[in-house]
């Protein structure tokens, strides 16, 4: 398959844990691509300082963005596992909390 001659869905996932600021940055390295057709998927590992607000805002202003809050503290390849399981695009890629594209 071309990208000219297609627009395939591609799933970027995010897993975090704690660290809002960064998540933030890498979110936001997503959103800006030049390649828009895109789903961010980012999976919550329960986390305490403010993440939840603010995947519920972000997921608001942007219907790209799904997120996953899991109820246990179990690491980033469950949640890892958890994003790619319910990943809706043909391509699927990572970025960590603290990398950005």
């Amino acid at each position: 398959m071309s990208l000219g001659q297609s627009n395939p869905l591609v799933t970027v996932y995010i897993p975090t844990f704690n660290r809002v600021e960064l998540l933030k940055r890498a979110v936001e390295s997503v959103r800006q691509q030049t390649y828009q057709n895109l789903e961010i998927i980012i999976v919550d590992d329960c986390s305490t300082d403010g993440t939840h607000e603010y995947l519920k805002d972000i997921s608001n202003k942007d219907s790209r963005i799904r997120f996953f809050l899991k109820e246990k503290n179990s690491g980033a390849c469950v949640s890892r596992n958890i994003a790619i399981e319910n990943a809706r695009g043909e391509y699927i890629t990572g970025l960590d909390d603290d990398d950005y594209f």
